[in-house]
């Protein structure tokens, strides 16, 4: 072993020993602050007293019970079943915004009920001025920028950190989500098999709500399930909370939810599920994968999009055989002037499901694991995926994930374009300590990879840990290491995270290390061979003297790299001051963005234009301004100016959203770059357009164009839904991608069709 190496190895055990000093003295405090709150445990029986007596002093527990029915419950939105009105409420909600802790402006009524089936909610939303209740959206998984809505948080384990969230507009519209760890992922491609319907009145409007317990994970027969439910008033910019309400916790809070009591009699039967599906496509001029040339030609197939079997009540094994993503979404056009690479979102079903407890370490910039490895080239060019099988859960207070999943072996060796069959491993656990807090493990491995010679291989493990210590206090930290044939050292990351936030500061501080040679093959790394350090403060003040203003946000941050020698890489430091008005309306200011950046290396930031290697100061500043969410129209604008390493960046973009009624949605955007560099100038545009006609909730169609002239392409996505039964849909989808930056133009026509089934 060289010098070199021994050196970086010495820093790397004294790293070590650091971070095994914090933990210490982490683990010291959270002790005593467990010894503190265990003092207090006879005046702080519950979570819900716990949460009542913080919140509102002397209010009482905030509890409902639910109430088992015999009776059939139609899901029309009416709410005339005799049982609605014998069930016990949820009321007396409270502002989270404008004025926290206040009284709802408007009153709300949530029941609940169960039967050997479903648990059911129903919701009365009264509204002194019903007509102008906004409700335009009929997309399922939209995020209801426009409209009113009501939320519903499942807390099913009653463990404190997890959730599921069903989310209704008035027109009953869903939304669904997974909450891991308090909101630390909200996973809200989750897509849940239930019913809604709502109808809008004269007092305001109704929803009632059937959720399937198939659908649900949950430990059978403890007493309380925690709760919670939100409302927002879109044309008063009004959240309301049924607890939580502090600006500080907010809905995903899930340790400040209530109780829903009389739920120890729900039973689940044994989920049995299977969803298979058919598809024909056809293809012209789409690039082959492993092979010279494009494909064309009609082509079917059929496989298993997922199978389900409950394990227990709380442990779900999932499978899937030669899955199909057509229907996905297809990835946003991005101008990218940096010198990294770019994290794309995942938006496949099978992998979106429950991913939460497989995230580890810090999310779009060092993941030890990431599933858009899998089944994708780094093109972003489909793979066909074998199998995969998948068990996610609870097993009393320990969260486990294991992924096992193979691709499809494409090409031979001998054209140099061979894509190899490979292997992807992962288990995740992690152990709930305390009331609010964990430690964890992972295993990653990745075997196959061409990098990695052949059928050798790419592992990482790691642990990680969250202590919250108090409600507004927390610190994280997580070391891992990669394992790669012929990499002995350099292959280590590790972090320490202190965040403390409440209703008018949050202060935060980060170190982090990231080795020269650290590889998370199955995950997603932006930077290596660095050290960072970074700082926020921010101060959010809410004047009751400033007209029109609901909250201000000033914030200043500084990040600092450093090479592994500690010269400096990069140092940003910022300085903003965002402003939200009272109607929604927003104004960002940040005056300040100064970059220093070290490039060791030239830098090629277009076709024949490269920065050379040497040390670049800039700022730039930046201005936007987003109008009125309430309203049918809604507009933004952004300008960014200023210097830009060797010359001048001028950056605009804007967009427009029209809604005017529930079923016309057309949005337009623009981003324009203009670039002067003593190397050349060039300038890039990024259009798209999307307009979806949407028939009814079942019946959904939409087109999105998008034009980027720094790739040289244009993009079409065409799409019809169908959705017969839930979770059952017929696609149409048509994608079309042309243009100079292209080899050659590629057309693609699919029908889908999938049937849930559930025993």
């Amino acid at each position: 072993m060289t010098g070199a190496s021994t050196r970086f190895d010495i820093r790397l055990e004294r790293l070590r020993a650091q971070l095994v000093v914090a933990l210490s003295v982490i683990l010291l405090a959270v002790a005593a602050q467990a010894q503190q709150a265990s003092r207090k445990e006879t005046t702080q029986p519950t979570r819900a007293a716990t949460t009542a007596q913080a919140a509102a002093p002397n209010a009482g527990p905030r509890r409902i019970q639910a109430r088992r029915v015999t009776e059939a419950i139609k899901i029309d939105g009416l709410l005339n079943e005799p049982a609605w009105s014998l069930a016990q409420p949820a009321t007396d909600f409270r502002q989270e915004r404008p004025t926290e802790g206040a009284p709802a402006s408007e009153r709300t009524e949530v029941r609940v009920l169960f039967d050997e089936k479903n648990i059911y909610f129903g919701i009365r939303a009264f509204d002194s001025e019903a007509i102008h209740i906004n409700a335009r959206d009929l997309v399922r998984d939209s995020d209801f920028p426009n409209d009113d809505k009501v939320e519903i948080l499942l807390d099913t384990y009653d463990d404190r950190r997890n959730a599921f969230r069903f989310g209704v507009n008035p027109l009953g519209t869903q939304q669904d989500a997974l909450i891991t760890d308090e909101g630390r992922d909200i996973n809200v491609s989750w897509d849940g098999s239930w019913i809604s319907a709502g109808r809008i009145d004269d007092q305001g409007f109704t929803v009632e709500i059937a959720i399937p317990l198939t659908t649900l994970r949950f430990k059978e027969g403890i007493e309380s399930w925690g709760l919670n439910v939100s409302r927002i008033i879109r044309r008063k910019n009004e959240e309301n909370l049924w607890t939580s309400w502090q600006r500080s916790f907010g809905l995903e809070r899930v340790s400040q939810a209530g109780e829903l009591s009389g739920v120890e009699e729900i039973r689940r039967r044994r989920l049995r599920e299977i969803k298979p599906y058919a598809t024909g496509e056809w293809r012209e001029g789409v690039p082959l994968i492993g092979k010279i040339g494009s494909d064309a030609g009609v082509r079917g197939n059929a496989g298993i999009e997922v199978a389900k079997i409950g394990i227990t009540p709380s442990l779900t094994a999932e499978f899937t055989v030669n899955p199909d993503f057509g229907q996905a979404e297809v990835d946003d056009q991005i101008v990218n002037l940096s010198r990294f690479s770019v994290f794309f979102p995942e938006k496949r079903d099978f992998f979106l499901e429950n991913s939460g407890i497989f995230l580890f370490g810090r999310q779009g910039e060092n993941q030890a694991f990431f599933t858009r490895r899998i089944g994708l080239t780094d093109r972003g060019q489909p793979v066909p995926i074998d199998y995969g099988a998948k068990v996610t859960g609870k097993i009393g207070p320990y969260n486990v994930g294991f992924l096992q999943v193979q691709t499809r072996k494409l090409g031979e060796a001998a054209t140099g374009l061979e894509i190899p069959r490979q292997q992807f491993t992962v288990l995740r656990v992690k152990r709930d300590i305390l009331k609010r807090s964990y430690v964890g493990a992972i295993l990653v491995n990745r075997q196959g990879a061409p990098s990695f010679g052949g059928d050798r291989y790419n592992r990482v493990g790691g642990a990680d840990a969250e202590f919250n210590l108090t409600d507004h206090y927390k610190v994280k930290a997580f070391w891992m290491g990669s394992a790669t044939p012929g990499v002995r050292s350099g292959a280590g990351s590790s972090r320490l995270e202190s965040i403390f936030e409440n209703e008018l500061f949050r202060f935060i501080t980060v170190y982090e290390d990231v080795g020269a040679k650290f590889n998370p093959a199955a995950g997603f790394i932006e930077r290596n061979a660095i050290h960072q350090y970074f700082g926020q403060v921010a101060y959010k003040p809410r004047p009751k003297f400033i007209p029109h203003v609901q909250q201000m946000e000033f914030e200043t941050q500084i990040e600092y790299y450093t090479d592994r020698a500690g010269k400096l890489a990069t140092r940003q430091t910022e300085l903003s001051w965002d402003t939200v008005f009272k109607d929604s309306s927003e104004v960002f200011f940040r005056p300040i963005e100064a970059v220093n950046d070290v490039l060791t290396e030239p830098f090629q930031i277009r076709p024949g234009i490269i920065i050379p290697a040497g040390t670049y100061r800039f700022n730039r500043p930046q201005l936007s301004f987003t109008s009125d969410l309430s309203k049918p129209i809604v507009f933004r604008v952004r300008e960014k100016w200023g210097d830009f390493y060797s010359g001048k960046r001028y950056e605009t973009s804007g967009g427009i959203t029209w809604r005017p009624n529930p079923h016309v949605l057309i949005d337009l955007s623009e981003s324009y770059n203009k670039v002067h560099l003593r190397e050349g100038d060039f300038s890039t545009s990024l259009f798209a357009g999307r307009v979806n006609y949407n028939f009814s909730r079942k019946l959904l169609t939409s087109a999105l164009v998008q034009l980027n002239s720094a790739a040289r392409v244009s993009v079409i996505n065409v799409r019809l839904r169908y959705i017969y039964r839930p979770n059952s849909d017929f696609f149409i989808i048509y994608n079309q991608t042309t243009g100079a930056g292209l080899e050659r133009p590629s057309y693609s026509l699919q029908i889908k069709l999938t049937r849930d089934f559930t025993f």
